[in-house]
């Protein structure tokens, strides 16, 4: 009962916040929810483009003229279409996956790393494929299910644990594995042959061994 009212006034904190933010959002808020498809990042972090000063003054006069956040960045994917995209609003934790998301998980198949590891023009290609869909709306499992449909599963950082999958996990642990016992192996044998041997006995002359014979006759006559 106590976690239920919890909730209740936490999302009634919430509402207003949010409802703040869409009616009176700040020049660095919708900067942080527009994508610079030319950089590579939101326009907040964006400076390498011509256009990003005036982009930045264009959202402060619409904000100036009562503009919401949505109407802005409406506003401003249309006059920089193909330069800027407008990124939904995350109004709370989980509602919708952000780039960074899936950064970390996702290879480029260029660099065979993850794409917050590379900036080459295929990764580039795919992050904002992946901002493209997180705009429409979808999950993060959607937008991998995609990205596996068009290049296949090792464009996942990380493959399911599952069926042959599994063996993706397996095959490289059995190999250290087998790698390990083979030079342990050959270790030992290595210091097996650097031990000392003992001597091979000296030979009898023949005289010797006939007394040696003749000797041990003698016990065995006894």
């Amino acid at each position: 009962m106590r976690l239920a009212v919890v909730v209740v006034l936490l999302a009634l904190v919430a509402v207003p916040s949010a409802v703040a933010s869409e009616d009176q959002p700040g020049s660095l808020e919708v900067q942080q929810e527009l994508w610079c498809a030319d950089c590579d990042t939101t326009l907040a972090e964006a400076s390498a483009v011509s256009y990003t000063p005036a982009a930045i003054s264009f959202i402060a006069d619409r904000i100036a003229a009562g503009d919401t956040k949505s109407e802005i960045k409406a506003k401003v994917a249309d006059k920089y279409r193909g330069h800027l995209i407008a990124m939904p609003s995350k109004t709370g934790p989980g509602d919708r996956p952000t780039l960074a998301d899936l950064e970390g998980e996702v290879m480029c198949p260029v660099c065979k790393t993850t794409l917050d590891q590379s900036s080459s023009p295929a990764a580039r290609q795919i992050k904002n494929f992946i901002v493209r869909r997180i705009q429409a709306g979808d999950s993060k499992d959607e937008i991998k299910d995609k990205l596996v449909v068009v290049y296949g599963k090792q464009i996942l950082a990380a493959p399911p644990k599952e069926g042959f999958d599994l063996l993706a996990w397996l095959l490289p642990l059995i190999g250290l594995i087998g790698g390990a016992l083979v030079l342990g192996f050959l270790a030992w044998r290595w210091s097996r042959g650097r031990e000392p041997r003992a001597p091979a006995a000296a030979a009898l002359s023949p005289a010797l061994e006939r007394r040696v014979d003749e000797e041990l006759a003698r016990f065995d006559e006894g």
